[in-house]
């Protein structure tokens, strides 16, 4: 069993937590915006582009699927430690691709580490931060995720340009290097959560509150992806907003994401997580029935930073709230779980999402709103599955009041 969780969360873990997270997630990001640099040299094709991330994002999905019934019998901080490694040194590998082939081969491996990754990581800091704190320092380690919109994926272009398209994989690659070493030296040692031979999945997939929250977080996810990569054609296209000040938004909605997941992660601490998923998933909706469904006249800037920021605490809270279904031992397989269903989920969406629309000949998408009004249905269906797991954990306990004292499996 892993090592007894804490009283206070070690602050060093959660840095290198975070700085894992943004780094991993923003080497991801950065392929979509860098390929108009390496499709030349590298002989692909511009539309091929969108292969990296599909494939990288498909194979994250089919390797944590995988790994999940075996992920809790490592020992945590040495399966990071390898996997930090692994995926750091096959993106530094990128940089020495002599085609689109090479390319796409080692951005697809280094893809499939994030899966197994990602779930190893978040296990860890479940063992690490007590059930008290996991509402803010959950929403610390998932800032990761904004950083590296604003800080990743800007420096990545701004390298590519100064040098070459092979420098963003090569520093990126070495970054991730040397946090391997720093959680080889700093990360506390957590051993196996489980002894078990082989930890079936089967038992997992059978709580009904597992099986609701992998719906939830497929459900929100599924309509984040169908707008989102949209988002940069329908702001220029359908209304007109200056290509120019695009990065400006994105810049904007990752800062106000930062405040929105600290708030919600409070909220949560503070025996509130009902404000926090019904505040952030109605103030979501009214954003983008008003913003995108209705295409009324708000400010875009104000309506792209209120969804993004609310699509931040949603997403945090809930990641807050599932934390305490699943058993120590099981904690692992459950995140591994989590990200198959959500690249799952992400890539169909996606992919449904660019079939269904349309455009005109100035480039206008068409069927936009639809999306939007799909999106805002699946927003409400995710709400209603959050309050059921609350209500269902809050049965188990003696004071209902306070997420925090809901049994975690410990």
């Amino acid at each position: 069993m892993p090592n007894a969780t804490p009283t206070k969360t070690p602050l060093v873990a959660l840095n290198l937590a975070l700085l894992i997270n943004m780094l991993s997630i923003g080497s991801l990001m950065m392929a979509m915006p860098l390929g108009a640099d390496f499709v030349g040299p590298l002989g692909m094709r511009p539309e091929h582009i969108g292969y990296l991330s599909g494939a990288a994002t498909l194979a994250a999905a089919a390797v944590s699927l995988l790994a999940a019934p075996w992920l809790d019998r490592c020992n945590r901080k040495h399966a990071l430690v390898a996997l930090v490694s692994l995926r750091f040194l096959c993106l530094s590998a990128c940089s020495l691709a002599r085609d689109g082939t090479d390319l796409t081969v080692l951005f697809v491996l280094a893809g499939a580490l994030s899966g197994p990754l990602s779930a190893v990581l978040m296990a860890a800091m479940l063992d690490l931060i007590p059930p008290a704190e996991r509402g803010r320092r959950l929403a610390y380690v998932a800032m990761g995720f904004s950083l590296a919109a604003i800080i990743v994926v800007p420096f990545a272009l701004t390298v590519s340009q100064h040098w070459s398209w092979r420098s963003p994989f090569l520093i990126t690659g070495g970054l991730g290097l040397m946090l391997a070493l720093a959680t080889a030296w700093l990360f506390p040692t957590l051993g196996p959560a489980s002894d078990k031979p082989r930890q079936s999945l089967t038992t997992l997939l059978g709580n009904p509150l597992c099986q609701v929250a992998l719906l939830v977080a497929a459900v929100q996810m599924a309509g984040h992806a169908a707008l989102v990569p949209q988002f940069a054609s329908y702001f220029q296209f359908n209304l007109g907003f200056p290509r120019t000040d695009i990065p400006e938004l994105y810049f904007a909605g990752g800062l106000a994401s930062i405040a929105a997941m600290r708030l919600s992660g409070s909220l949560i601490d503070r025996g509130l997580p009902v404000v926090a998923v019904v505040g952030s998933n109605l103030v979501l909706m009214t954003v983008t029935i008003a913003g995108f469904a209705l295409n009324t006249a708000a400010p875009l800037l104000l309506v792209f930073t209120l969804f993004m920021a609310m699509s931040s605490a949603r997403f945090s809270a809930t990641q807050a709230i599932v934390s305490l279904i699943p058993a120590a031992d099981q904690r692992a397989a459950y995140m591994a779980l989590q990200s198959t269903v959500v690249s799952v989920a992400s890539g169909l969406a996606g992919m449904a999402g660019a079939g269904y629309l349309d455009s005109t000949a100035s480039g206008a998408l068409v069927g936009f709103d639809t999306l939007a009004w799909l999106a805002a249905a699946g927003m409400l269906f995710a709400m209603v599955g959050l309050l059921y797991i609350l209500r269902q954990l809050r049965a188990t306990t003696s004071t209902p009041a306070a997420l925090a004292t809901a049994p975690t499996g410990d």
